[in-house]
């Protein structure tokens, strides 16, 4: 005589292994996406932050480089000329 499935307790110890499995990956899919979600908004609030800061240093330089143009007009020429200058000898030789 053979035995049917149900008589056989491990079978439904497997079974309840299996759904206790199955809800623990659940739970944590839903943590990890949880997670997820968290560090991105975190790292969007940095990479904000910094770009403000490098727009900030940037427009810093700029006027920095405007007021040296203002108080000292011939020099920023000559300095414009010089890398102009530099800047077409470089490219005339690539070709």
């Amino acid at each position: 005589m053979t035995k049917s499935a149900d008589s056989y307790p491990e079978i439904d110890e497997l079974k309840e292994d299996l759904a206790s499995l199955k809800a623990h990956m659940s739970e944590l899919t839903a943590s990890l996406k949880k997670d997820g979600a968290e560090g991105a908004e975190k790292l969007s609030a940095r990479t904000k932050e910094k770009l403000g800061e490098l727009k900030d240093r940037g427009q810093d330089g700029i006027h920095h480089i405007e007021d040296h143009v203002r108080e000292k007009p011939g020099q920023s020429i000559a300095i414009a000329f010089a890398v102009g200058f530099l800047a077409s000898m470089l490219l005339r030789n690539r070709s």
